[in-house]
């Protein structure tokens, strides 16, 4: 279908969308006076839809639409069909459908706020709450079919849900490929299998809504298990947190068996109404109006100037209609100045162009030419006659005819006051919305401010924490070395308290051995041969054998120990990552174990790690660094030796 072609009595100004479901259009609705209000017409015309099964299923629906009265809920103009094709007209909402406006944010990568995702789907939950409270042969009214391509976001930050008229019958063709394509991960798995028409089916919908707007993304088949373990990776797409817990619970209790499903589209508002109003979002039209003017200004704005161009279309009226002057003190429309008629209508079912509209015809120009030369003639029959009497009578001065009375403003004064009005409707807007966009702007001026202030107080918290952490590990650390220190000290001041005493021991067992054997005879004087002091010799002879220490031994700190002595410092990078998270300083303790060429061969971690890269860096630089190894009797050995390594920028 063209623009500026007709559907039966609408005047197709623009199509608007077209999907399985068939298209959608802003349309004229013309009666006998010209274009009596512009609509938003949905028509049935799609590949996955039969008009002809759908308009039986929904024929008798009319009084829904007539029922129906909610500020979330699409304004019912007309449910019918032409030629099989059925369609629904609503009062038009300038706007988008929800299936735009996420394919829009999806392509710019400006995910919907969660603020709003939670007032759009909290308005269409009140919605069909509206809805369920009232009664169509003797039932609650459901949806069935609730697709974001049914619900409209208007310019003005409102939510509205479409398509109650024809909900339960579309939901029948949901066997089908393409429908089941395009919609069926918004139908409940009920729905899907054919089963009947359910309340807690819409609820169903509503958590695929609500997952899609939060995340950004379309709801992914559910695991073995079902959706909750989908519902727990979600990710709030604008904040890059995952979806908070109580709407997690929201969405598990929605995406489930019927069964175990909320089981009262009432119960599912308030659960969501309550976390929006206890948390920390600010959900307002105002905010959600200011995103679509951001995400669609361009599309917003050329609507505008042909929703103006369109007001001047000539239009044309019903065939047969009577022309009737009707007073009244209302400007003229200025929609058109003259009304034609249209040509002989079209077969029921096709589309006729209007593009040209037919000439009016020639008889009125006849019939008026006509008596202009009357009045012509006798005008002319009196200025004769008053010549032939002008001697005999005193001729009457001429008078000119007085001007007509006013009548009232022109078309064009009207016109001219019409736009001086809407153009100060727009100043006094524009200058509201400035003012509070100013607002806002100041609001998240201070916003950041606060939030940069708590972040460097939280910052400087961490910091002094970490440092504090830092050294009180150093200390911990330092008083165990120490302490280790002290008791290998006690044990070697212990072996040779011990080894002295043995050693008297034996040299006054050996003393009084020796004055026993003595013989009272002197003896014979022989030369004198040097003789060890017998203190000394007992002692080279009681003096227990030391272990020997060969070359590489692992030792401990001890007796005849030397730890080794620092040949080439450990000069560490400061991490990256440190920086970036503006880490200011750092100490990190670690146990080398220097061989007996005073080569590090291998480095643990020994104090509290200190993460951003420090522990990394620290056993890096401590493995590259070389050492004077450590010896026991002289001996180089392996000795497992502890550095502090500082950071400091």
């Amino acid at each position: 279908m063209n623009t500026r072609e007709q559907f039966g009595k609408y005047l197709l100004l623009k199509k608007l969308t077209e999907d399985p479901l068939g298209e959608t259009f802003r349309a004229g609705l013309v009666g006998s006076k010209g274009m009596e209000r512009v609509v938003l017409l949905r028509i049935f015309n799609g590949q996955g839809i039969d008009g002809g099964r759908l308009w039986q299923i929904v024929e008798e629906r009319q009084a829904v639409q007539q029922a129906l009265k909610s500020p979330n809920i699409g304004d019912g103009v007309e449910l019918g069909q032409l030629e099989g094709i059925p369609y629904v007209a609503y009062d038009y909402v300038s706007g988008k459908n929800m299936a735009n406006l996420l394919e829009q944010a999806a392509r710019k990568r400006n995910f919907v706020p969660a603020e709003h995702a939670l007032l759009i789907t909290e308005r269409l939950a009140l919605g069909l709450a509206s809805a369920a409270e009232t009664r169509f042969q003797d039932q609650r009214i459901c949806h069935g079919f609730m697709v974001p391509h049914l619900v409209i976001i208007s310019n003005e930050g409102e939510s509205r849900l479409l398509g109650f008229e024809v909900g339960p019958g579309l939901r029948s063709f949901a066997a089908n490929p393409v429908v089941r394509q395009h919609f069926g991960r918004y139908l409940s798995p009920e729905a899907l299998s054919g089963a009947t028409l359910d309340k807690v089916d819409d609820i169903y919908s509503l958590g695929v809504v609500l997952f899609e707007l939060l995340t950004g993304r379309p709801l992914p088949p559910p695991a073995a298990d079902g959706y909750g373990s989908v519902i727990d990776q979600g990710v709030v797409a604008t904040e890059g947190e995952p979806i908070p817990e109580e709407l997690r619970a929201l969405l598990k209790k929605s995406l489930v068996a019927r069964d175990q499903r909320i089981q009262d589209v009432v119960e599912w508002h308030k659960a969501l109404n309550k976390y929006m109003f206890e948390g920390s979002y600010n959900p307002t039209t105002f905010n959600l109006a200011f995103f679509m003017h951001n995400l669609f200004r361009q599309e917003i704005e050329r609507e505008s100037q042909e929703i103006e161009i369109e007001k001047t279309l000539p239009v044309p009226t019903v065939a047969g209609a009577e022309d009737e002057v009707v007073e009244t003190d209302e400007p003229e429309p200025t929609v058109v100045d003259e009304v034609a008629e249209l040509p002989p209508a079209a077969p029921v079912g096709e589309i006729s162009s209007v593009h040209e509209v037919p000439k009016k015809s020639n008889t009125g120009l006849l019939v008026g030419a006509i008596a202009a030369l009357l009045l012509v003639a006798v005008a002319g029959w009196f200025f004769v006659r008053g010549g032939v009497n002008a001697a005999d009578s005193q001729p009457a001065a001429v008078q000119p005819p007085p001007p007509p009375e006013p009548q009232g403003p022109t078309v064009e004064e009207i016109r001219s006051q019409m736009q001086e009005l809407i153009a100060q409707q727009s100043e006094m807007m524009q200058q509201q919305y400035d003012d509070k966009l100013s607002d806002l702007e100041a609001q998240l001026d201070e916003a950041q401010q606060e939030a940069a202030r708590r972040k460097r107080e939280d910052e400087e918290r961490k910091k002094r924490e970490e440092e504090e952490a830092a050294a009180a590990a150093a200390e911990a650390e330092a008083a165990r070395l120490a302490e280790e220190q002290r008791k290998a000290d006690e044990e070697a001041r212990r072996i040779a308290e011990e080894t002295r005493k043995k050693e008297e021991e034996e040299a006054k067992r050996r003393e009084e051995e020796a004055k026993a054997q003595a013989k009272p005879t002197v003896p014979t004087p022989k030369p004198a041969v040097p003789q060890p002091t017998p203190g000394a010799s007992n002692q080279a002879q009681n003096e227990p054998p030391k272990p020997k220490v060969r070359r590489g031994d692992l030792v401990e700190m001890g007796p005849g120990v030397v730890p080794p002595r620092t040949r080439r410092e450990p000069n560490p990078n400061y991490p990256a990552m440190a920086r970036r998270f503006n880490k200011s300083s750092a100490t990190v303790l670690v146990r080398a174990l220097v061989d007996e060429n005073g080569d590090v061969i291998r480095v643990e971690l020994a104090s509290k790690p200190q993460k951003f890269g420090f522990d990394q860096e620290a056993l890096s630089a401590v493995k590259k660094a070389t050492y004077q190894p450590a010896t026991k009797d002289g001996v180089p050995v392996k000795f497992w030796h502890t550095i502090t390594v500082q950071f400091q920028r």
